[in-house]
């Protein structure tokens, strides 16, 4: 019981952080910490980080409200976790190779959020949608390749040291 209340308050807790993260960055246009971080908690805490991604997305709703947008989040970052989940040990602490899967998906990410748009609007529109955010793709996978290389591996071994040091 112990056990699970401590992750649930750790889960909770690595949430609030990505938020917070979200926040502080967002006045920078897809400028964020969100895919390392997430990227990150799935290397140490496995498919548990879902329940991080669950905090993070639900506050996100609660915040800005449960739009359109919000639909692409529950695709987006939920897939993120569990593809670093599937290919974690294909990186092997690698950091390069992480920064370059965190680049691909800033890349790759306006094409995801488009989804939601087929549904709602038709193909055309996705289209559309993800073709006039290419340019803002780009500075995504930029900015995710460069906060992997400076910040991944520190964050990295300071959760690894903390886990450690307080019993997780």
């Amino acid at each position: 019981m112990r056990n699970n209340l401590k992750t649930i308050i750790l889960m909770g807790f690595l949430g609030a952080i990505v938020v917070v993260s979200q926040i502080a960055l967002n006045f920078i246009p897809n400028v964020e910490l969100v895919s390392l971080l997430l990227i990150i908690f799935t290397l140490i805490y496995e498919k548990k980080a879902l329940y991080i991604v669950f905090v993070f997305v639900m506050s996100m709703g609660l915040m800005y409200g449960f739009g359109l947008w919000w639909i692409g989040y529950l695709i987006i970052w939920p897939a993120l976790v569990m593809i670093t989940y599937i290919l974690k040990n294909k990186f092997n602490k690698n950091f390069l190779g992480l920064a370059i899967f965190s680049a691909g998906f800033g890349l790759i990410f306006g094409a995801l959020y488009a989804i939601p748009y087929i549904f709602a609007s038709g193909m055309n529109v996705a289209i559309a949608y993800w073709i006039r955010g290419i340019p803002f793709d780009l500075i995504h996978m930029v900015g995710n390749y460069f906060a992997m290389i400076l910040l991944g591996e520190k964050i990295y071994n300071l959760l690894l040291f903390s886990n450690k040091k307080y019993g997780y």
